[in-house]
């Protein structure tokens, strides 16, 4: 028994489909004017190639090639917007081949339908001529196509495409008479060579198969690779209704339409263009074939739509009716993308194992491979797994990428290595990571890649610019994001952050409004990020009951990943520390089960940052030697990898403990002397974030300290610093002398 044949690919984005559009494309009058301009460019050609015309240069026979290769490729459009191109400065063409081709189309309408029949003579002279160099490329073919559509009709059809002719020409020639504005339309068709919009479209044009097939397959491209390179969702709608209409049966179209709607967040019209798009598949396939291949990723589709409108519960039950019909159909490549969705969506299903990477008889799912180890990395990391394995399997990934040359893949893997990193609390590196996916050259076929990677790159260097109080910045950056990422969903990645900044630089400034505005913003877009902020908020503001609910509500949440329930313990120690009907362990408590957190899920910094804490407490203890051996293993790390609020905590808790620990007044201000230019770097800190609220904490504590070594000239100046920012930047009492 043979076995049957499976179908070479099947593209995860548009499905492998049978041809769904007519065998015979039907000839328009927009495709004989081109093939009128091709003609008298040949018959103008051949004497200059004997006898050169010191006007008819290379130039204007470049000139001519590239404009009908644009013609050729893109759908018809009105005889005023083709007159306009061909008189335009950069396609314009030779001054007697217009006038040649202006010439032939008056005498369509005086002499008479012989000009086909001449025409179709014309025409297959030119493809058997074996002189010609036009019986080959895409010319020939385009000339072969009309020959033979010519040659298949009938006398009624061929006077019905005379008068269609004549009517175009008449109408194009009115209007270019009436306007003057015959050449508004050649900027936007030189723009992109995608962006080909014709709004006069004239009833008889029609859009060639290949025609729909080319523009499908740059958009779907440009969507995935570079957006906003693509056309804007109005207009595209428009040219896929204009396709639908001549195609009705060209699922593809239909699924370019559900891409498009997805990225404007219109679900029902996203819903109806999926299902169109593969009952149109499933019907022509079934023509063919008795076992159709569609179904399985009909559900898988449903269910990525389904994810991507945060309707879980829905994409898990496409997922699982996709698994079924995959395996049904012994469908390894729907297998495996069903399977890494799933992962994603469900974090408690088993992962991809390694033994897939070096399976040869896998090659062929080198893409669902990567995938799949990328959403390994991701949840291992989530559940405590070691760094330096998550990096292994990451660096096998990339390997896998390079090799296939998966520009999409390579930049997701380079910005997940910058998210590890910060995860793990190591900034500096994450930071340059962004910056080596940022400055690389990355081109497909001469496209620069601007996808998901590049996005999250960028997200990820606007927060480290505003963690060291480059606000400017970072508002620079996030206006280039915005400009590059425009839509859905990459747009989600930038909002985040835009909200995440403005709310933490309100905080910091006092501006209770404004964060509590960016806070409400956040909520729609990450929730768990939403209740921190709040939270965080609540706590500069001193609102404790409001703080504790929002804590609450954030800690009995099971699903949120260790990182935030470790932030989440650290506010919630805050909180207790500012409380007062609570103890000192109490708060020890809860930050060692912040610290157990940390330990287990390797993150440093937050390590760090509870050791910190840790001193605050011990320094208020009157255990200065145990708060400085705190601060000591923590010190560095803060130094190294934290923003510049953290490390002028660090530095201002550093003095601190260095006088504590000093018993006499001439050791301690030997050791002021060395500690003030750590305290002036500090406040320098916190004056680049506006943060006067801690400004006024080091110059009080200053004064406070010269007062009682009776050196009242210092005093007085650091009492005169602080009376300056009060009287610039006026702030309640009780917000002074706050560790937060």
């Amino acid at each position: 028994m043979s076995a049957k044949k499976e179908p070479e690919t099947v593209g995860f984005w548009l499905p492998n489909q049978c041809s769904t559009a007519p065998k015979m494309d039907i000839l328009t009058p927009h495709k004989l004017a081109v093939v009128f301009l091709i003609q008298e460019y040949l018959s103008l050609k051949k004497p200059a190639e004997k006898a050169p015309k010191p006007d008819f240069t290379a130039r204007d026979r470049r000139k001519f090639c590239l404009l009908l290769l644009k013609l050729i490729q893109y759908p018809d459009m009105a005889y005023k917007d083709l007159y306009g191109l061909l008189t335009s400065p950069q396609y314009g063409i030779h001054r007697a081949h217009l006038e040649e081709f202006e010439k032939l189309m008056r005498m369509l309408k005086t002499v008479g339908i012989e000009i086909l029949f001449d025409l179709y003579t014309v025409i297959e002279k030119l493809t058997t001529d074996n002189a010609n160099s036009y019986q080959i490329g895409i010319v020939g073919l385009y000339l072969r196509r009309v020959f033979v559509t010519l040659d298949k009709m009938n006398f009624p059809e061929f006077m019905a495409l005379y008068r269609n002719a004549v009517a175009y020409y008449e109408k194009g020639v009115r209007a270019v008479q009436i306007s003057s504005s015959a050449f508004s339309n050649s900027e936007s068709f030189m723009k992109l060579e995608a962006q080909a919009v014709y709004k006069d479209r004239n009833s008889s044009s029609k859009w060639s198969t290949k025609q729909a097939e080319l523009f499908v397959a740059q958009q779907s491209t440009l969507l995935q690779s570079n957006e906003m390179d693509a056309l804007q969702p109005k207009e595209m709608q428009t040219r896929l209704n204009e396709i639908v209409h001549d195609h009705p049966l060209y699922s593809q179209a239909y699924f370019l339409s559900y891409l498009n709607s997805t990225r404007v967040r219109d679900f029902f019209n996203a819903v109806d263009a999926l299902h169109r798009s593969f009952d149109r598949s499933t019907l022509n396939s079934m023509a063919l074939a008795q076992d159709s291949k569609e179904y399985q990723y009909s559900a898988l589709n449903l269910a990525i739509l389904h994810a991507q409108f945060n309707h879980n519960e829905e994409a898990l039950a496409s997922l699982r009716e996709c698994i079924m019909l995959a395996q049904e159909n012994s469908d390894k490549i729907c297998l495996q993308l069903a399977h890494a969705w799933l992962c994603l969506l469900d974090s408690s299903k088993p992962h991809f194992s390694e033994k897939n990477i070096a399976n040869k008889e896998l090659i062929t799912l080198v893409h669902s491979i990567s995938l799949g180890i990328q959403s390994l990395v991701k949840s291992s990391a989530a559940t405590g797994y070691t760094p330096a394995k998550l990096f292994e399997v990451l660096l096998k990934s990339d390997i896998l990428n390079c090799q296939t040359s998966m520009i999409d893949l390579i930049a997701n893997g380079i910005s997940e290595r910058a998210a590890l990193w910060a995860m793990y609390g190591k900034n500096e590196v994450s930071s340059l990571c962004s910056q080596l996916l940022l400055n690389s050259d990355l081109k497909s076929l001469g496209k620069t890649y601007n996808g998901e990677g590049i996005c999250q790159s960028l997200c990820s260097l606007i927060i480290w610019l505003a963690l060291q109080g480059e606000f400017h910045l970072a508002l620079i950056v996030l206006k280039h994001t915005r400009g590059r990422f425009p839509r859905y969903p990459l747009s989600r990645s930038w909002m985040i952050v835009d909200h995440y900044i403005s709310s933490m630089q309100a905080i910091f400034r006092g501006e209770w409004t404004d964060a509590s505005n960016a806070c409400y913003q956040l909520y729609t877009l990450d929730k768990h990020l939403s209740l921190l902020q709040r939270a965080r908020l609540a706590l500069a503001r001193l609102n404790v009951n409001s703080a504790d609910l929002l804590l609450r509500k954030l800690l009995n949440d099971e699903t949120i990943e260790p990182l935030t329930r470790t932030r989440a313990l650290i506010l919630n120690a805050h909180l207790l520390t500012i409380s007062t009907a609570t103890t000192k362990m109490e708060v020890v408590n809860v930050l060692n089960e912040a610290l157990a957190i940390a330990n287990k899920n390797y993150l440093d910094y937050e390590k760090a940052i509870i050791e910190m804490h840790f001193t605050h407490i011990l320094l208020t203890m009157k255990l200065p030697h145990q708060a400085l051996k705190s601060i000591r293993t923590c010190l560095e790390n803060i130094l190294a990898n934290g923003g510049i609020y953290d490390r002028a905590k660090v530095l201002f808790l550093f003095v601190k403990c260095i006088l504590a620990v000093e018993q006499t007044p001439a050791n301690k201000l030997a050791k002021i002397g060395k500690c003030l230019p750590m305290l002036e770097q500090a406040v320098q800190h916190f004056q680049k974030l506006e943060c006067y609220v801690k400004v006024k904490d080091v110059y009080i504590f200053l004064a406070t300290f010269y007062n009682e070594m009776d050196m009242h000239e210092e005093r007085n100046k650091y009492a005169y610093k602080f009376r300056q920012v009060e009287e610039q930047y006026p702030t309640a009492r009780e917000y002074l002398g706050l560790f937060f």
